[in-house]
């Protein structure tokens, strides 16, 4: 079997498979169109999606892992990457992606597991991946989480999309927050302590454990166009305190890997590097 071959077995799912009901068809390509990837640029989906297999396959006992990758492009908050997912391998040994989406920036969100190809879109000619590896404990604990029908994983979801959530508040939820709060539940698993039933019991879970989200600087002219302007941005769930100043605690790529660190929830963190696409700009900051 050829390389090419390989990776559509490998890397490639039916897009967009869902955890959850998705929205018609016609109801999505009503509220906005995606350009196709150019070819140079599949061609980097499909050579990172297959070395990111190669890396995982080579991690002895390894069936889940958490992965972030590129996006929003957030460097002028000091941030590298944008949104995390968990990788999580299969019964026919392909890794899946398995991530909350919020697609043609609505202020929906649902539930995603895909193949790597997919999850890393045209990031791959742009940003690397980084991966960590929970502990055997909390790997266990995950893969029960995750594999279907992924009952508590599904209830930690809420649909209301919001991509500045506040980390302690239950009304909207961001993509990197539903992969913190599934990981809240499966730590205090792996820990023997009561796992949280829903998203207020993971949240104050997360607080007593001493989470710290990272806080980000929004000027005045970003807040008003968010809430006047953008259907999947508002800071109404943040405190007055943050609203005033204008400094936002957020739930970052970041801040959840400082996180399992300082919990020792990670063993070990690997990266797999971008794929240049010859020709193309890099985004602009």
């Amino acid at each position: 079997m050829n390389r090419l071959a390989c990776l559509l077995l490998r890397a490639v799912s039916l897009p967009l498979v869902l955890l959850v009901l998705a929205l018609p068809a016609q109801a999505q390509s009503a509220q906005c169109s995606e350009r196709p990837a150019g070819v140079a640029t599949q061609a980097a989906m499909f050579d990172m999606a297959w070395t990111t297999a190669e890396q995982l396959d080579a991690l002895a006992d390894v069936d889940v892992v958490i992965a972030a990758r590129g996006g929003q492009d957030l460097r002028r908050y000091g941030l590298r990457h944008s949104h995390l997912a968990f990788l999580l391998r299969d019964d026919s040994g392909r890794w899946r992606a398995v991530h909350l989406l919020n697609r043609c920036k609505t202020d929906r969100s649902q539930l995603y597991r895909e193949g790597l190809v997919n999850f890393l879109g045209e990031t791959a000619g742009h940003s690397d991946l980084r991966i960590g590896v929970p502990t055997p404990a909390v790997r266990q604990a995950l893969r029960t989480l995750l594999q279907p029908p992924a009952a508590l994983a599904r209830t930690l979801h809420e649909p209301r999309y919001n991509v500045i959530a506040y980390p302690y508040r239950a009304t909207f939820q961001n993509s990197n927050q539903w992969v913190l709060e599934v990981l809240a539940a499966a730590m205090a698993q792996a820990e023997g302590s009561a796992v949280p039933a829903d998203r207020t019991q993971a949240q104050a879970w997360l607080r007593a454990q001493a989470y710290a989200p990272s806080v980000l600087q929004i000027g005045l002219g970003k807040r008003v166009g968010a809430r006047l302007f953008v259907a999947n941005a508002t800071t109404t769930d943040h405190p007055a305190s943050e609203r005033l100043s204008g400094h936002y605690s957020i739930v970052t790529v970041e801040s959840v890997f400082d996180f399992l660190h300082a919990r020792s929830a990670l063993q070990r963190e690997l990266a797999v590097a971008h794929v240049p696409v010859a020709g193309a700009a890099p985004p602009a900051p």
